[in-house]
């Protein structure tokens, strides 16, 4: 059961587990050891209900709430004999939603082997013992009204029961019976009209605390939508401005690289071009130093011979004239030195056409090189 503390008699608790002291809007109790084994709210559904030597962990707790926490969990419901509506967890395999009758029958029917199971009975028969000793029954007999049936003990049996004493009869009238009739009718009416009346303030509060129960529900509901939706919005919102910087710093990444692939290649036609300005005017200047060395060689063979023949003339001439007396002996000696100086001219021309062929040769392969490597150049 759970039990409902009045609002003028301020309760005193204290926690077993944790500093909460004083009305603790709603506690546990052991319904075996009292009071002296009393957890908050918290505590309890946190699982800190820690047995003792005194205190087992097979004992019923009792749920206890003040008004405000009555009307937060039992919002519009009627209270049973002072007390709110409860439910017990087994002790054995922690199922909930037991009253005290079906806990005592699950035990019976699926621990009864339990070495606790005994000690944990006789509790649950005490209670109900206790429940059946003044209980107040609610019926729904029709739509809008309620029937109560009130059992304050279960019938005792072979009690004998008192006689009424006999009253010496009297002479009634019939006028009399009637108005004795007239006015039980009378008070069964207005007990009937106040009962009705009643049960229409009872039902006009349930249908109340019906209504506000909706209302608080479809304003949590509403309000937790809206929530929802501003989240939802701020989230897409976020979303949104993130995929756009993203994108910006892509696309400012994209120009960057397109830039730079630009620039490369701007300074790779730079560097090719200067390459091939290099390469035509080193062929150029080859070109221009072998036609030099070409006519510097041909003017020194033609000034050489020329110069030579001069000489000889004029050593003719003279031997012809000086020596005339002399000229046959000499002219074998003459005819032999100019075979020499003929021979000495050969080998120098020969020395000369030699130089010249090597580098008509060099030319001819420096060519070459240049022509392989303006292909490779090119293609560079």
């Amino acid at each position: 059961m759970s039990s409902l503390t009045d609002a003028t008699k301020m309760h005193v608790a204290k926690c077993l587990s944790c500093p909460a002291k004083g009305n603790l809007g709603r506690r546990y109790e052991c319904i075996v050891c009292g009071d002296s084994v009393t957890y908050c709210g918290d505590c309890y559904d946190e699982g800190k209900n820690v047995p003792s030597e005194k205190h087992k962990y097979y004992h019923p707790m009792k749920a206890i709430y003040n008004r405000d926490f009555f009307e937060l969990y039992f919002l519009g419901e009627e209270m049973v004999n002072g007390e709110a509506p409860q439910s017990y967890k087994c002790a054995f395999c922690d199922e909930l939603g037991f009253t005290a009758e079906e806990l005592q029958l699950h035990v019976v029917e699926k621990h009864s082997g339990h070495c606790d199971a005994p000690k944990l009975l006789d509790i649950l028969e005490q209670m109900n013992e206790q429940k059946k000793s003044t209980e107040i029954r609610c019926q729904e007999k029709s739509r809008g009204g309620l029937s109560y049936e009130v059992i304050l003990a279960e019938p005792a049996p072979n009690v004998a029961v008192p006689k009424r004493p006999v009253t010496p009869g009297k002479n009634v009238s019939v006028e009399e019976i009637e108005q004795k009739l007239k006015a039980a009718e009378e008070r069964r009416i207005s007990l009937e009209a106040r009962k009705m009346a009643e049960i229409s303030i009872k039902l006009a509060k349930v249908e109340e605390a019906t209504r506000k129960k909706d209302e608080i529900t479809n304003e949590f509901i509403t309000q937790t939508k809206e929530q929802l939706e501003t989240k939802m919005e701020t989230h897409v919102e976020k979303r949104e401005a993130i995929i756009s910087d993203m994108k910006e710093k892509l696309k400012i990444h994209a120009q960057e690289i397109e830039k730079t692939r630009e620039t490369l290649e701007q300074q790779k036609a730079n560097e090719q071009k200067a390459i091939e300005e290099k390469l035509k005017t080193a062929q150029a200047l080859r070109d221009e130093n072998i036609k030099k060395m070409l006519n510097r060689l041909k003017e020194h063979n033609t000034i050489k011979i020329a110069e030579i023949k001069t000489q000889n003339n004029q050593l003719e001439n003279q031997k012809l004239e000086e020596k005339a007396r002399i000229i046959e002996n000499k002219l074998y000696t003459a005819e032999q030195n100019r075979e020499k100086e003929l021979l000495k001219k050969i080998e120098k021309a020969q020395k000369l056409e030699r130089r010249a062929e090597v580098v008509r040769q060099n030319k001819a392969q420096t060519q070459d090189m240049e022509g392989q490597q303006s292909p490779i150049a090119s293609s560079g």
